[in-house]
C-alpha cells in the first residue's frame, strides 16, 4: 500500500505559499489574541471561536496545497464588504469593526496576493494536477 500524500510527491513549496498560510495562520492567532487579552468585546464568542477555526483551517489547507483557500478568502472578503455596504451607516460600521476584526483582515489580504502569485498558482496547479491522478 501506497502511502504517500500528494503533497510529499510536491515539489518545494514555494515561499509564496509559506508566507500566505503563514498570514492566514495569523488571522485566527489576531483574532485569538484579542479576544483572550479583552481587546475586542465580542459580542458573539460562538462566531469568534467559527472564525478562529475558519482561518486556522484556511491556512492549514493553503499550506497542504489545496488551491480552493484562495475562492474561499475572498467569499470571506466579499461576504465583510457586504455587510459594511448594507449597514445603516457605513462610516459607524467601518468605527464599530472589532479590533482582531481589522488586523486579521489586512492579514488575510495580504495571503491573497501572496497565494495568487504566479509561483503559488503553479505550485496549486501541480497539486491539483496530482490529486486528480490518484484519483484515476
Amino acid at each position: 500500500m501506497d502511502t504517500t500524500s500528494v503533497v510529499d510527491e510536491l515539489p518545494a513549496r514555494p515561499r509564496a505559499v509559506v508566507v500566505g498560510a503563514a498570514l492566514l495562520l495569523g488571522s485566527a492567532v489576531a483574532l485569538l489574541v484579542t479576544w483572550t487579552l479583552g481587546i475586542d468585546a465580542v459580542e458573539s464568542n460562538g462566531a469568534r471561536v467559527f472564525f478562529v477555526v475558519l482561518w486556522g483551517f484556511l491556512a492549514w489547507s493553503a499550506y497542504h496545497g489545496a488551491g480552493w483557500v484562495r475562492g474561499a478568502t475572498v467569499a470571506v472578503f466579499l461576504v465583510a464588504v457586504w455587510g459594511l455596504a448594507n449597514a445603516p451607516s457605513f462610516e459607524g460600521a467601518v468605527q464599530a469593526l472589532p479590533t482582531g476584526d481589522v488586523i486579521a483582515k489586512a492579514f488575510a489580504l495580504v495571503a491573497l496576493v501572496s497565494l495568487w502569485s504566479p509561483a503559488a498558482r503553479h505550485w496549486y496547479g501541480l497539486a491539483r494536477e496530482l490529486r486528480l491522478r490518484e484519483g484515476e
